[in-house]
């Protein structure tokens, strides 16, 4: 226009330019200038929506940063670049369905960013979770009802020499039986196949001794075993004499199932005799039928200048039971109906016969035995109808009923010169026509904790009979309803010690022979209140648990050491002390 310059900014087709101060080739609406000429940090474009940050611009990659970096008008669409993906967690497990899924910079409702979950259906369900035996995948990893980890599987047990018995340190917990395992707890030796020797009355005498080819006699086991024996539930016909190896020997369906009756074998029952320790083991059997043992000792003497006499003593000892210089262990055993002979003597021309008998359901000779679980019921013999202890033995009952024996001397139980430990023991309704229905002691001794004699009785010492030089210690016990003799006769030359003890209602008395130490040292005389107490002489019908308002609740010695099961006061009697819940 010829007025001196050149492309003055009021040119017609002058150009609009916006500043691009962030460099990024895209300017801002709101700074411009216009000229002929693009100006330095100007562009053409207006389309930045934050020119003070170069990432920012139409089209840019938009990512999760709060920030509209496409300048689209939409801050941290789903569409980000760094958009996290999550999974939907339908059944609130906090683990979410790799198959439902969606994106966004932000974590929607119902949705994770784990994908771990098997069945979103299932709260239950999910990686780590508690597997069980209901045929799904509990703890998502693959695997259904895994053997090993499922709680509430069944417990077996490792046999890994293949002999269909179980190792009971070695265990599995699975929903069915795994392969290399058993369920059974029957095996002494998880590395010998031969051990144990298996028997049941299906078994041959030919049999191999295996699950699959049981033996069919208890003898028969016991001569082929070196470790133990297992015997299936039956009745076995036979008198058994273990081998002076040491074994197991178990009835695995327990003593109520499992019988050795040895009527017309002139035998006990069961004999050890060959020197076994306290690692024989005779578990989980009913002993019947049995005869005794049969000693005969002669004895010749010059009857006249002529002749010479001889006395024969047949001594018939042990009907279920026959334990001479062994110290077995015994659980789970019940002696019952074994009928020995009575006494009685003849002669013969120059000779006479005496024929005697001992421990009608047990008999020790030179032993120390351990009996737990064991009881004694409705046997006979002279001596000792439950149970004979001579003077070279030591043995211990506990947890176990003493019922219905009788004999002449010693109903339940007669210590010979020998000593008895007698721990939550029930002794009811054993009789003795003599002396000592519960107890007799002839110059032995007996330590008697948490026991109750009940119903015991004698014409000389219902309870207990203390004769010769003999010690009776009774701890927490009750002496109860002898019908004719004594609760607790003792000799000049014996010696009775009763603390914290109940001896009640006995006919003849509590006490002969000894001051009444009731009031002393904890002993009290009142009614011990059983459960149930008829008096019928049937001990089947007796339960001589402590009624709830029994004085002998509570009353036996106070200190820690005797406390009851549940941690209370020992209760008086057989079902007090540490081992209250023994019955």
């Amino acid at each position: 226009d010829c007025d001196g310059s050149v492309d003055e900014d009021s040119a017609s087709d002058v150009s609009t330019w916006y500043r691009d101060s962030d460099g990024d080739t895209y300017g801002d609406a709101s700074t411009t200038d216009i000229d002929c000429d693009q100006p330095t940090g100007y562009v053409s474009d207006n389309t930045d929506c934050d020119d003070s940050d170069s990432s920012q611009y139409p089209g840019a990659t938009e990512y999760c940063n709060g920030e509209d970096d496409d300048c689209d008008g939409t801050i941290d669409e789903d569409s980000s670049a760094d958009a996290p993906t999550w999974y939907e967690d339908a059944d609130s497990d906090n683990y979410g369905n790799a198959s439902v899924s969606t994106q966004s910079c932000s974590q929607p409702s119902g949705y994770l960013s784990d994908n771990t979950d098997c069945d979103d259906g299932d709260p239950a369900q999910y990686p780590g979770a508690d597997e069980y035996c209901n045929g799904e995948d509990d703890d998502c990893d693959g695997t259904v009802d895994e053997d090993g980890e499922v709680l509430d599987g069944d417990t077996y047990y490792a046999d890994s020499d293949g002999d269909q018995t179980g190792d009971a340190g070695s265990t599995i917990l699975a929903c069915s039986l795994p392969s290399g395992y058993a369920d059974n707890t029957w095996d002494c030796d998880d590395s010998d196949a031969t051990e144990p020797v298996v028997v049941a009355t299906t078994g041959s005498s030919s049999g191999a001794g295996t699950m699959s080819s049981p033996l069919a006699s208890v003898q028969d086991g016991v001569d082929n075993s070196s470790l133990c024996v297992i015997v299936f539930g039956g009745t076995y016909p036979e008198a058994v004499t273990l081998n002076g190896l040491d074994i197991t020997l178990t009835g695995i369906e327990g003593s109520a199932s499992t019988v050795i009756d040895a009527a017309g074998y002139s035998a006990p029952a069961l004999s050890i005799l060959a020197g076994e320790s306290a690692a024989t083991l005779v578990e989980g059997f009913s002993l019947t039928g049995g005869d005794g043992n049969l000693e005969i000792v002669t004895e010749p003497w010059a009857c006249t200048s002529m002749y010479t006499c001889t006395n024969y003593y047949y001594n018939y000892c042990g009907g279920g039971l026959y334990v001479s210089s062994s110290d077995p262990t015994f659980d789970d055993v019940l002696i019952t109906s074994n009928t020995l002979t009575g006494a009685y003597s003849y002669s013969s021309g120059y000779d006479t016969y005496y024929v005697s008998s001992y421990g009608g359901g047990a008999c020790f000779l030179d032993s120390s035995s351990s009996a737990e679980n064991v009881d004694v019921e409705y046997n006979y013999a002279d001596q000792g109808g439950g149970v004979y202890i001579d003077e070279s033995s030591l043995v211990s009952l506990a947890k176990g009923y003493v019922t219905g024996n009788w004999a002449t001397d010693g109903g339940g139980v007669q210590v010979d010169g020998g000593v008895a430990l007698l721990t939550n023991l029930a002794s009811i309704f054993n009789e003795a026509s003599d002396d000592g229905g519960g107890v007799l002691l002839l110059d032995g001794q007996v330590e008697v904790i948490n026991s109750t004699f009940a119903g015991d009785d004698a014409n000389a010492g219902g309870g207990v009979y203390a004769s010769g030089v003999s010690t009776a210690a009774y701890t927490n016990a009750i002496v109860y309803g002898a019908a004719t003799g004594h609760g607790v006769l003792v000799d000049t030359t014996a010696t009775y010690t009763g603390t914290y003890s109940n001896v009640f209602g006995n006919s003849a008395g509590n006490y002969s022979g000894l001051t009444d130490p009731t009031g002393s040292n904890g002993n009290i005389s009142t009614d011990p209140s059983f459960v149930a107490y008829t008096d019928d002489g049937n001990p089947d019908n007796e339960d001589v648990h402590l009624g709830s308002s029994s004085a002998s609740a509570d009353a036996g010695n106070p200190s820690s050491v005797y406390d009851d099961a549940d941690g209370t006061r020992n209760d008086q009697g057989a079902f007090g002390g540490p081992d209250s819940d023994w019955d």
